[in-house]
């Protein structure tokens, strides 16, 4: 069922059984308050009768006579009046009260106020002493049947104007859900003829500043996320067939080359097994990078404990040290303990490709390594004295697979992904890349990682 329609459904039964409460309430109070009004009105007129009776009681033979002319007045159609004296009715004026409801009991001292009812009629009873007479009294009976049809009149009229207001609530209602629901349908619309080849594709945003904007620009959120997935996916699948297809290359050209020449001739044997092996670990090592560069390109920052940042340094530079013998690697700066949220094996990656890179393009000369807290920022700065790079490729040497035109004609040295997996990991954490270098000098690499 559409939540248009479940919406209208349950305004409407929550209306209907709000509806009959209120019936219950004001069929209840206009009950009590009109049986209360008519009940003080019975009793004014029964004391006013039994007054009457006290005034001419010394002449009861009068009384007796002129009793239905004085006391006419008061009896209305369905109403009785009784005067009875030691359990003997003196005088009465009925007008249409079944006797069956007069009372019979012999005290006549005590006042009754009473309604009884059966399945047809409603009759109340008030019943009052005379003064000066020792045992007598005056009764008044008054049919409220009436009454009744007067309340359930009115309740006929509650209902049917109820039932007119439901209706109304009803269709009024599922317009308001139709009427709400429309930009959503627009949506879901919107979305199902979304291209999927087109990846800048977004939904409009409406500017009413309601719940409906939220959700657009929550799912153009989503929409973000799953084509910043879709553009990753194509990256890696197009980095990995872009550099995986020089080695391949080169192996299938030796293995060629071994089918011809390699059985009879030891030393064709020789370089082109050793060629495989060297594509086949440098296709290894490439692939490694990809699928770290891969996990990386999420947004998602991992929950992990804090490190001593300096600790690690320390002891990934000793690990360096014999690997640039015999040139010298000096690692300096203020180096107390600086704590900050960062997997171990992300900060020693970070450094190693630093360290990495220090050595495979600098040949000669010592290798500075430079740590510094500057107020938050924490700054780790690698700088050799090598090639260098060319002032037209420093705004590139952060992309993928690219390296310098210094190193390019040479044989490979690397794969171009370092300082992209480098740059990636501080991005997650915050932090950034600056890189300086002047061709034939040497390079500066400096990392920035905000503490606070």
């Amino acid at each position: 069922m559409p939540i248009k329609w479940r919406l209208t459904l349950l305004s409407a039964i929550s209306l209907l059984i709000i509806l009959g409460l209120f019936h219950v309430f004001v069929y209840q109070l206009f009950a009590n308050m009109i049986i209360e009004t008519e009940q003080r009105v019975l009793q004014q007129k029964i004391a006013t009768l039994a007054g009457m009776y006290k005034q001419e009681r010394v002449d009861r033979k009068r009384l007796k006579d002129q009793f239905p002319e004085w006391v006419s007045p008061f009896v209305d159609d369905g109403q009785a009046i009784r005067v009875t004296i030691d359990g003997n009715v003196e005088w009465q004026v009925n007008q249409g009260i079944s006797s069956h409801y007069f009372l019979q009991e012999k005290d006549q001292r005590r006042q009754i106020t009473e309604v009884y009812s059966n399945h047809e009629k409603q009759v109340s009873v008030l019943a009052r002493p005379l003064k000066g007479i020792s045992n007598g009294r005056v009764e008044l009976y008054t049919d409220f049947t009436s009454l009744n049809r007067y309340l359930d009149t009115m309740l006929l009229a509650l209902t049917i104007g109820s039932s007119i207001l439901l209706v109304i609530v009803a269709v009024g209602g599922h317009v308001m859900a139709r009427v709400a629901f429309h930009p959503i349908k627009k949506i879901t619309r919107t979305v199902r003829e979304l291209d999927p080849a087109r990846l800048d594709s977004r939904l409009e945003v409406p500017s009413t500043g309601d719940e409906i904007e939220e959700l657009t620009r929550t799912f153009n959120r989503l929409l973000d996320r799953i084509y910043r997935l879709i553009e990753q996916q194509r990256r890696f699948t197009a980095d990995a067939s872009h550099e995986l297809k020089t080695p391949v290359a080169v192996i299938r050209g030796y293995v060629n080359l071994l089918n011809r020449w390699g059985k009879e001739n030891p030393e064709v044997l020789k370089e082109a097994l050793d060629a495989i092996n060297q594509e086949t670990d440098r296709m290894e090592a490439m692939t490694g990078k990809l699928l770290s560069l891969a996990r990386r390109e999420s947004d998602h920052l991992p929950s992990t404990d804090a490190i001593d940042l300096v600790e690690v340094l320390q002891q990934r530079v000793s690990r360096w040290i014999p690997v640039f013998s015999p040139r010298n690697v000096t690692l300096s700066g203020k180096l107390e303990p600086v704590y900050f949220p960062i997997l171990r094996l992300d900060w020693e990656e970070i450094i190693d490709i630093l360290l990495d890179n220090a050595h495979k393009y600098s040949e000669e000369g010592s290798v500075d390594v430079i740590w510094n807290v500057a107020g938050d920022v924490a700054s780790l700065t690698v700088r050799d004295h090598g090639v260098g790079i060319a002032k037209r490729d420093l705004s590139r040497v952060l992309d993928r697979f690219y390296r310098s035109r210094q190193v390019r004609g040479k044989q490979p040295v690397g794969s171009g992904l370092g300082l992209s997996i480098a740059q990636r990991i501080l991005q997650v954490h915050g932090g950034e890349i600056k890189i300086d270098s002047r061709l034939g000098e040497g390079t500066q690499v400096q990392i920035l990682i905000p503490l606070s």
